[in-house]
């Protein structure tokens, strides 16, 4: 489940070091807002929940009183004493260390099993397939990668991608596919499996769900949603292996990135590719992913490999022909 905080002062210079300090070292937490007035707070709440509102003392529990944050507690400057408000009290002027510390005795991480859950697959292979320059490129491996895998493995092959490109070979109901899914899924539905079973197809020994019918229909995947697909997946299904063939940068496949055994990360030999791979290092650095960071596999594609690729067609998903350019990175664990 997803852990958002809200921290609501005046002083941006305070609220920016605690984020920062957040998103450096408190990796449960998965989105940190800062707002400096009443009336920002409350346009974001009609939208969205806070899990935790940190409030600055000078600001009245009237002000900001909204079903949509579970709980409160006062950031006090030394001066707090409002004792008829039951609320958990944090001394301000200590370390972003000890802030967290204090505020994760009161309100405990409601995700930290869920996370403990997915960081250990067990002997279930999450691999995510990701580029930043190779698009058709990454869907050709993406796929190879998980046929192979499927010579001996149970594997599931999942399209991520805004634009599949192998929804017609695949006999997948272009109408009836990941999309109506992911409805299922933002439902939490209890047959899950079943629902997620009636949209697979199979190519040779390879399960494969594909893409969305509207590309924007996986945006409306949140990271909750990522969490029940995959603990669903460890819990429900016989898979050994699942290839998710990423095709989107956003909240959501960050924490999927997070939960899987490995991140193949294609990358080609043009300078732009290469300015666009250390662009996208810098951005997760940024933001606290140094964890996704350390699962990053590189995965070089030469200038042969590219001319190779290019001219790839669906009619070649039963030919042998490729898979020597994946095969380095099939591992069996």
């Amino acid at each position: 489940m997803s852990y958002i905080l809200g921290i609501f002062d005046p002083d941006t210079d305070y609220a920016n070091q605690l984020m920062d300090y957040i998103k450096r070292k408190q990796k449960t937490i998965t989105q940190v807002r800062i707002f400096t007035n009443a009336r920002s707070l409350l346009e974001y709440l009609d939208h969205n929940k806070l899990n935790v509102l940190l409030l600055n003392e000078e600001v009245t529990m009237d002000e900001v009183l909204h079903q949509n944050i579970k709980n409160i507690c006062i950031l006090s400057e030394g001066n707090f004493a409002r004792e008829q408000e039951s609320c958990h009290v944090i001394y301000k002027f200590q370390s972003a260390q000890k802030v967290m510390e204090e505020l994760f005795s009161y309100f405990p991480l409601e995700d930290t099993l869920m996370r403990a859950f997915l960081s250990d697959n067990g002997s279930l292979n999450i691999i995510s397939v990701f580029s930043v320059g190779k698009e058709n490129e990454r869907q050709v491996f993406s796929y190879f990668l998980a046929s192979e895998y499927a010579k001996t493995r149970k594997t599931l092959y999942v399209n991520l991608d805004l634009f599949s490109a192998w929804t017609e070979i695949s006999g997948s109901n272009f109408e009836k596919g990941l999309s109506e899914f992911i409805y299922y899924l933002k439902q939490s539905n209890p047959n899950l499996i079943s629902k997620m079973n009636g949209i697979i197809t199979k190519i040779n020994n390879l399960d494969c769900i594909q893409g969305v019918s509207f590309g924007p229909d996986i945006y409306e995947l949140v990271p909750d949603d990522i969490f029940y697909w995959l603990k669903t997946l460890k819990e429900s299904s016989e898979y050994e292996v699942i290839i998710f063939d990423v095709g989107c940068f956003f909240q959501s496949t960050l924490e999927l990135f997070r939960s899987s055994n490995e991140l193949l990360l294609l990358i080609g030999v043009q300078k732009l590719e290469e300015e666009k791979y250390r662009n996208f290092r810098s951005q997760l650095q940024l933001a606290g992913y140094e964890d996704v960071l350390t699962q990053i596999t590189e995965v070089a594609i030469s200038k042969d490999t590219e001319n190779r690729l290019e001219y790839v067609t669906p009619s070649d998903l039963y030919s042998e022909e490729y898979r020597d350019i994946v095969m380095e990175y099939v591992k069996y664990y």
